[in-house]
C-alpha cells in the first residue's frame, strides 16, 4: 500500500486546521458535528426558533438518511423529536439553490415517509416541521423568518389543519433578539464572540480542543475520501415487481387515487400522507419533471 510523504500529511492538516478555524455554524459539517448527540444545543435552536421556552428534546440524530427504493433518497442535517412527538427536519443552507420550495416538499415527505410507522391512525399522524436556517435572505422581504403551511383558497386563507409546517430562518437577520443573537453565533466563526455558551463550548471544542480538532480533521479526511456515503437501497423491486428498475415499477403507478371515504377519515393528515407517499414514489421520473397528483375523496 503506497502513503503519503510526511510533509504532504503535513500540509494537508495545515489546510484542514485553517478551514476548521474558518468553520461557523452554518457550515453543515461543522453544524453536525457540533450538534451531534447535543440535546442541549438542539433545545436552545428550536425553543427559539418555535417560541416554545420549555420545549424538550426527548431524541435527535445528526445525518440521518431516509433510503428511498423508487428513486432520491435524503440525508437530514438534523432529525429531532420533541416531548409531545413532533419531529423536526433542521438543516443549515449556504446555497439559495438549497432552499428550494421543493426541496422543502420532498423532505416533508420523507419526514413522514420515516416517522408514520404502519398501522398508525390518520389522527395519532405526529405534526412535523421542517426547518431551512440560510445563510440568505432567500424570500427577499428582509424578516426574520418566515412560517409556511397549507391553507384553503377558496375559505379565505383558513389553515388546512395537516399538522405540517415549513420554516425559513433568515440568518442575515441579526437584531438584538433571542433569534437574532441566534443567526449571530451560527455566522460567528470565534466561539468567544458568541453569545450562547451552549453553541460557545461546543465550537470551541472542535476548534481548540486537541481531541476536537483531531475529530474535526479525521471527518474532513473521510469526507475527501469517499464523501457522503450513499444508501444502500434494498432491491427488493426484482423479488416482488419482477423488475431491476424502480423507474419501471413507478411508471406502472396510477397518478390519481380514489377513496370513497366516510366523512370521519377524510382526514386533513391523511390527505398530506398520500401526497407525500407520491412525491417520494415518482421523484425519480426524471421525464415528469412537474407532475399533479389529484387525490379525489
Amino acid at each position: 500500500m503506497g502513503f503519503l510523504p510526511k510533509n504532504v500529511v503535513t500540509v494537508k492538516r495545515k489546510d484542514f486546521l485553517e478551514a476548521i478555524r474558518k468553520f461557523r455554524l452554518m457550515d453543515d459539517t461543522f453544524f453536525n458535528s457540533c450538534f451531534d448527540g447535543q440535546t442541549d444545543c438542539m433545545e436552545l435552536l428550536l425553543r427559539i426558533v418555535m417560541r416554545k421556552p420549555e420545549l424538550k428534546v426527548i431524541r435527535m440524530r445528526t445525518q440521518r438518511e431516509v433510503p428511498n427504493i423508487y428513486g432520491r433518497a435524503v440525508r437530514f442535517d438534523v432529525f429531532a423529536t420533541d416531548g409531545k412527538g413532533t419531529e423536526y427536519n433542521i438543516e443549515v443552507q449556504r446555497s439559495d439553490s438549497g432552499a428550494n420550495p421543493k426541496r422543502a416538499r420532498f423532505n416533508c415527505s420523507m419526514l413522514d415517509t420515516m416517522s408514520i410507522e404502519s398501522g398508525t391512525n390518520w389522527e395519532d399522524f405526529p405534526p412535523t416541521c421542517v426547518i431551512f436556517i440560510t445563510e440568505h435572505d432567500t424570500q427577499g422581504c428582509g424578516l426574520p423568518i418566515y412560517h409556511v403551511e397549507r391553507t384553503i383558497r377558496e375559505l379565505n386563507g383558513k389553515r388546512f389543519e395537516d399538522a405540517s409546517e415549513v420554516i425559513y430562518v433568515n440568518a442575515t437577520h441579526q437584531d438584538k433578539s433571542p433569534l437574532g443573537w441566534l443567526m449571530h453565533d451560527f455566522l460567528c466563526n470565534d466561539p468567544a464572540e458568541m453569545h450562547y455558551p451552549q453553541l460557545a463550548k461546543r465550537a470551541s471544542f472542535f476548534k481548540s480542543d486537541e481531541h476536537g480538532v483531531n475529530e474535526m480533521c479525521k471527518i474532513m479526511e473521510d469526507i475527501e475520501k469517499n464523501g457522503y456515503k450513499k444508501a444502500n437501497l434494498p432491491s427488493f423491486c426484482a423479488q416482488s415487481c419482477g423488475s431491476s428498475s424502480a423507474t419501471q415499477i413507478t411508471r406502472t403507478l396510477p397518478l390519481t387515487m380514489r377513496f370513497p371515504l366516510s366523512r370521519s377519515r377524510k382526514s386533513p393528515r391523511r390527505t398530506t400522507w398520500h401526497i407525500s407517499h407520491y412525491i417520494a414514489t415518482f421523484i425519480s421520473i426524471k421525464d415528469r419533471p412537474s407532475i399533479w397528483w389529484p387525490v379525489l375523496f
